[in-house]
Parts: C-alpha cells; structure tokens; sequence
C-alpha cells in the first residue's frame, strides 16, 4: 500500500475522486474543478511519480489503478482526464461496488479503437514517435508528442521542474497499448459519461467506441483543449448534471 498525496477541496458532500493525465499533476489538472468544493468533496491525488507522491522509475497504469481503488473508500464517483481516464477505468473495474458514475475525459485507450480509421493513425503515431525520440531531450520529445496528438501548446524553455518530471514520467508510458476492460465495465451498473474535446481525432475515435461499448453518455465540446476540465464552467455544467442524475447510485 502506498499512500499518495492529495489536494482535498470541500468538507461536505459525496466525494469525487479526480485522476490527472500524463502532463498536468493533480492542483494543475483539476483548478477549474475547485469550485464545485461547496457542493462535493474533491479528492484529486498526484499519481505516483508525480510530486510531492512517491517517485518512481515507470509509470503503470495497473499500479496507478490500485492505488485510487484505495482512495475510494466505500464509494465515490470517479473521474479520470487523459491518461488518468485509462488508470480510472482500469479501477473501476477492479473495484464496480465502490464507483458511483465514472467520467472520463479524452482516456488514449487506443487499443480499444484499434481498426477505425483517425485511432489506427494515432497508434501508429504514438509508437513511430517513441521509437525515434525516445531517447531524445526533453523539449525534443514533448515537443513531438504534442505535435503527434495535433495538440498546440506554447511550452517555456527550459521546462518548469513539474512539467520536467512529467514529461520523463510520459516517456517510460506506452499509450498505445493502454486499453482498457470494456467488458466488465459495461457489465458495471454505475453511469458512465466520456467527454472529448475535437482536437485529436484519434481521441473521437475512441470516445465514440466507449460510448458504444460501455454504453456510455458522449459529450463533445468541440474546440476545446485536450485536457477539456479546463474549459471551466460548461465542463462543469455538464459534469454536475451528470454526477446529480447518478446520486442514486451512491445510496
């Protein structure tokens, strides 16, 4: 057992388990999601590898996914953003009886979506891009995988420390082969809700999979960024709506 560190906004309500992605830890990731604190409890770990959490040499979705079936305690509703949407399935289907609603937010369960058109290029992406840079700088790979996500992102030279840390967590990663159990979480009883943001259309790809198999409800806020929480309130809107219709699943 390993104890992660958190941020916990909010003393009363339901709690709300929020997993960050590959390159925004916890503070970073969920800052648009603090002011719904008056009305749930926020628990938004930094996943291991990410500070002030413990270190580690690679990350491991599987491990990431016990770790946060811990932090469910009797049951929560369950939210994942990039690759802490793959780690949030992946532990809602360990632990179905301890999650309320699971939403997740652009997961690369690439795997899943192999065999449709836009995902099959991203998995290919993903891998040549590995293959030929990682080995490379830090700048040089982060710089690279944004453009193979069609990502556009201003990034400061040198990189902060944090954004340092996660880009050397990002290249021990292999995002093409991080599915994830559609089975069983369809089997699941809890509602799902997968949201997507237009700008990878690998990510739609996959969104319109989840949708299918889970079955799940599709949400697209086209134009928004990757890490589509950050876009705020209609993010926000639309995730109190959904988490208010699943309350009661948390009886």
């Amino acid at each position: 057992m390993t104890t992660l560190e958190a941020e916990r906004w909010g003393e009363e309500g339901p709690p709300v388990v929020l997993v960050h992605g590959s390159l925004s830890s916890a503070a970073a990731a969920f800052g648009e999601q603090k002011v719904l604190a008056d009305r749930y409890r926020l628990i938004a770990p930094y996943r291991r590898g990410y500070s002030p959490s413990p270190g580690t040499d690679r990350i491991d979705p599987d491990r990431d996914a016990q770790d946060v079936v811990e932090l469910l305690g009797s049951g929560a509703h369950l939210v994942g953003t990039s690759m802490g949407g793959v780690v949030a399935m992946r532990a809602a289907a360990l632990a179905p009886e301890k999650v309320w609603s699971l939403t997740v937010i652009e997961p690369p369960a690439m795997p899943n979506a192999a065999g449709r058109p836009e995902a099959d290029k991203l998995i290919e992406g993903l891998r040549t891009h590995w293959e030929r840079n990682g080995d490379t700088d830090l700048e040089t790979f982060v710089e690279g995988f944004l453009r193979t996500l069609s990502v556009s992102m201003e990034l400061p030279s040198p990189l902060p420390p944090p954004f340092a840390e996660a880009v050397r967590n990002l290249k021990t990663e292999r995002p093409w082969e991080t599915g994830v159990p559609l089975e069983e979480l369809a089997a699941a009883p809890f509602p799902k809700l997968v949201v997507t943001g237009g700008g990878t259309p690998g990510f739609e790809d996959v969104g319109d999979v989840l949708a299918e198999k889970l079955p799940a409800k599709r949400v697209l806020f086209d134009g928004s960024p990757h890490a589509v929480q950050r876009i705020g309130e209609r993010f926000n809107a639309e995730l109190l709506e959904f988490l208010s219709s699943a309350g009661d699943h948390a009886k």
